[in-house]
């Protein structure tokens, strides 16, 4: 890892310039864009409540947020091996006093940015049909944060060992949909019998699990829940472990 120059105040500007680049640009010259990624999450909300009803529907609500949460870290694999491999622009930074913590927490706070409208939409709607405490609401925003977190450094260095572009996008695809159908988010991890701890392996139901906890929808015990609060943080852990010190910050 290639050792910061700049100051506290260097690197708290690269983040928000590349947030501001990479995130808000975009929804203001293609909003379309942030429209096309909630079709899916809409799209299974709406099932599920035809499918459910009341019950559906907060699951598709949840669902959603997490979604939501998960694409903004999938995303980051193409946008950072597409800014290192055709716009050679992870070079330039590494010419910068810009750290690498920077440049990758720059560049997952860009893509939450440009998810934002999808998780305040899902947040009203979760808002509108459940009371939230305040203890609650802690909860999920500490759940989600944590899933960015984690999602969002595991992606940064997975897009390091891309040499190609030319499948990346399908393999977004797949992962986003493999870590938001398959596992426990759209549905009780107590729905997978005896292998509920299954859930604990992946960082999407984890998220849910506190979720669903919070507002009352499914009861895990105190155990379950701190279970799924420890295997968030440990993700979270291995993510930056992965960025700086194993992630190929510069290309041979």
């Amino acid at each position: 890892m290639r050792r910061a120059r700049g100051g506290l105040r260097h690197q708290l500007r690269a983040v928000l310039v590349l947030a501001w680049l990479n995130g808000l640009l975009p929804i203001l010259r293609s909003p379309l864009w942030t429209i096309s990624t909630l079709a899916t999450p809409i799209s299974l909300l709406i099932l599920l409540t035809v499918l459910y009803r009341g019950i559906g529907m907060m699951m598709g609500i949840v669902g959603g947020l997490v979604w939501t949460m998960l694409s903004s870290g999938t995303a980051l694999i193409a946008d950072s091996a597409y800014y290192r491999l055709e716009l050679k622009f992870q070079q330039m930074i590494v010419a910068t006093p810009t750290s690498p913590l920077a440049y990758t927490i720059g560049l997952a706070l860009s893509e939450a940015v440009f998810t934002l409208p999808g998780i305040v939409l899902f947040a009203v709607l979760l808002a509108l049909r459940v009371v939230i405490d305040l203890w609650g609401a802690l909860e999920i925003t500490a759940s989600l944060i944590l899933l960015w977190y984690a999602i969002s450094s595991i992606a940064f260095y997975s897009s390091t060992l891309f040499t190609y572009i030319r499948y990346i996008w399908a393999v977004v695809s797949l992962l986003t949909l493999a870590l938001g159908v398959l596992p426990p988010v759209y549905y009780p991890a107590t729905y997978l019998g005896s292998a509920w701890w299954i859930a604990y392996l992946v960082p999407t139901s984890t998220s849910a699990m506190i979720i669903q906890n919070a507002i009352g929808i499914t009861h895990y015990s105190l155990l379950q829940v701190g279970g799924a609060y420890l295997s968030s943080i440990i993700w979270c852990v291995m993510g930056t472990i992965l960025t700086l010190r194993i992630a190929r910050w510069r290309t041979p």
